[in-house]
């Protein structure tokens, strides 16, 4: 390369392209979780279910909360906390003062989210999930701890012979 084919620019042209500070974070994998919500339209159907006149909406703070727990288990009251060491406009969407995501806001959001029923609203997440994905519905399991189940579980030949008769799974709320 000769000289003259190089472009060069006067220094203080330079020095405006520069920010007077770069900030650096290791998100690790939670774009990739962010992306997946973004896709689901996860924090629009919460902001539809459950209405609120906060300050920050409640799918914000429910995507925060996914992220916090997807980084690691730490107790909620440290979610403002865990994004103060964050991008939000990267991970949440927008730029979110950390303070803005302190306990008592997450607090109010979980009592919004009990009102509203928290069944209701997995089930209006998964069904956005299954029309974006478009999931196989042949065969559904559902596990939790909060409910008992009794009775025993069929022998393996009679739930392979069930699931070969298995019909889609229609989800409804109401």
């Amino acid at each position: 390369m000769r000289g003259d084919d190089l472009h060069t620019f006067p220094l203080e042209s330079d020095m405006s392209l520069i920010p007077s500070t770069i900030e650096a974070y290791q998100v690790q994998h939670l774009p990739l979780v962010k992306a997946y919500a973004d896709k689901i339209g996860l924090v629009e159907v919460i902001n539809q279910l459950v209405p609120t006149e906060m300050a920050i909406d409640p799918g914000t703070i429910v995507l925060g909360m996914i992220l916090d727990t997807l980084s690691g288990r730490s107790p909620l009251y440290r979610l403002e906390e865990f994004f103060a060491h964050q991008d939000t406009a990267l991970l949440l969407g927008k730029a979110v003062t950390p303070e803005a995501l302190n306990d008592d806001t997450a607090g109010r959001v979980l009592d919004r989210l009990y009102e509203i029923g928290t069944m209701k609203l997995f089930t209006a997440c998964a069904v956005r999930a299954d029309q974006v994905f478009g999931l196989d519905k042949r065969y559904v399991h559902f596990d939790t701890t909060s409910v008992s189940v009794y009775g025993e579980s069929l022998p393996l030949q009679t739930q392979q012979d069930q699931q070969e008769q298995a019909v889609p799974l229609t989800i409804t709320y109401g």
